[in-house]
C-alpha cells in the first residue's frame, strides 16, 4: 500500500486512509471499524511518509521501521501494547536495535506497535512511496524526460503562428496603397471645376 495514503488524526484512535481529498476537508476511512469520516482542513494531520524515528545514526523513515518489523515478525509475534513497557522496547530493538532511546520514548514505541499492528491487519505490507511509482513507468521514461519532449512541439506549433502573423502584416499596407489613387482621383475632379466656370 502506498503509505502517503495514511494518516494519522490528533484525537482520535488508530489509523486512516485517504479516500477522497478535497480543498475544505479530506474523507477518510477509519483502519479500525471502516467507519468514512469527513475531516476539515483545520485539523492536525500527520502522514506517516512523513515521519521519521531517531537512530544513533541517521534517521529512519517510519516506512522503513514498518517494513523492517514485518520481514522479521508475524502477527503472532505482537506484544500486547497495554502490557508492560519492557516488552514493547525489546520487541522494537530486535528489529531496530539502532534506535536512540534517549529521544524515542516508550510512549514513541508503544504507538509504534499500535500502528503496525493495524497495518498488518489490514494487509498493508508492503508499504511503499508514491514517488517510487512514478519514477518507474511502463516505457521507462520518466516524467522528467517526457516533459522534455512535449515542449520543443509545443514551440515548433507556435512558431509557424507568428509567421503568418508576419504576412498579413504586407497585406494591410497593399490595401492603404489601393485606396491612394482614388484620392487623387477625387483632386484631380476638384481641379477641373475651375475650367468649367471659365467657359461660361
Amino acid at each position: 500500500m502506498i503509505i502517503q495514503e495514511i494518516i494519522a488524526i490528533a484525537g482520535k484512535p488508530g489509523l486512516f486512509r485517504i479516500v477522497v481529498t478535497n480543498r475544505n476537508n479530506l474523507i477518510v476511512e477509519s483502519m479500525l471499524d471502516k467507519k468514512r469520516l469527513s475531516i476539515p482542513g483545520t485539523s492536525r494531520i500527520s502522514s506517516l511518509a512523513d515521519i521519521t524515528m531517531f537512530t544513533t545514526g541517521e534517521d529512519l523513515l517510519l516506512m522503513e521501521v514498518l517494513n523492517r518489523l514485518n520481514e522479521h515478525k508475524s502477527s503472532d509475534d505482537m506484544p500486547k501494547v497495554k502490557g508492560d513497557a519492557v516488552a514493547t522496547k525489546a520487541f522494537v530493538d530486535e528489529v531496530i536495535p539502532e534506535l536512540d532511546h534517549e529521544r524515542v520514548y516508550n510512549s514513541d514505541l508503544k504507538k509504534l506497535v499500535q500502528w503496525f499492528s493495524i497495518l498488518k491487519k489490514n494487509d498493508c505490507f508492503p508499504l511503499e512511496s508514491q514517488k517510487d511509482e512514478e519514477d518507474s513507468s511502463p516505457d521507462g521514461v520518466s516524467e522528467e524526460t517526457a516533459t522534455e519532449e512535449k515542449e520543443p512541439k509545443a514551440k515548433a506549433k507556435k512558431a509557424p503562428a507568428k509567421k503568418a502573423a508576419a504576412k498579413k502584416a504586407p497585406a494591410k499596407k497593399a490595401a492603404k496603397k489601393a485606396t491612394a489613387p482614388k484620392s487623387a482621383a477625387k483632386k484631380s475632379t476638384v481641379k477641373k471645376s475651375p475650367a468649367s466656370k471659365a467657359k461660361k
